[in-house]
């Protein structure tokens, strides 16, 4: 089977996706990977319809399968990101946001995440460049609550 051959699949089965027919989706996904097994856009879709048929575990397996086939793909973090985000694990949605944004600084689906993780988690996230190995330590500030009052003294 050609290259070409695989990216039809992958538009075929995304095409099943978008018509919520997610069991077909996945299979096809799963033609695609027989043939190339570093796929991330076939890990990718696979994800997808994992994740709408309820399988979360084989889920992020396969959105995982996806950013190890592709560690330079902002689009593989982003969808890891919302995945782990759908499943309320905000710290690693977090971190793979920054990841997405470290591939492409103006990803724009994962910059608006990020500020709606900000705002849910009230923990302001320093930019991806300086938030290793910052000489001013941590790469997360703590927003302070305006109704706290000083302690008193």
């Amino acid at each position: 089977m050609s290259t070409d051959q695989v990216k039809q699949l992958i538009t075929d089965a995304s095409d099943h996706v978008r018509e919520q027919n997610f069991e077909k989706a996945a299979e096809i996904a799963r033609q695609a990977l027989e043939v190339d097994t570093r796929n991330s856009d076939a890990y990718g879709v696979l994800g997808v319809a994992f994740a709408r048929l309820g399988r979360i575990e084989e889920a992020t397996d396969a959105f995982q399968r996806a950013v190890q086939t592709a560690p330079y793909s902002a689009r593989s973090y982003y969808n890891l990101a919302m995945h782990y985000y759908g499943m309320g694990e905000k710290a690693d949605a977090i971190s793979m946001c920054q990841e997405a944004i470290r591939c492409d600084g103006k990803h724009r689906g994962a910059l608006e995440l990020l500020k709606k993780l900000e705002s849910e988690t009230h923990v302001q996230v320093a930019p991806y460049q300086t938030s290793l190995g910052d000489a001013r330590g941590s790469a997360y500030q703590y927003k302070k609550d305006e109704l706290d009052e000083p302690p008193p003294f």
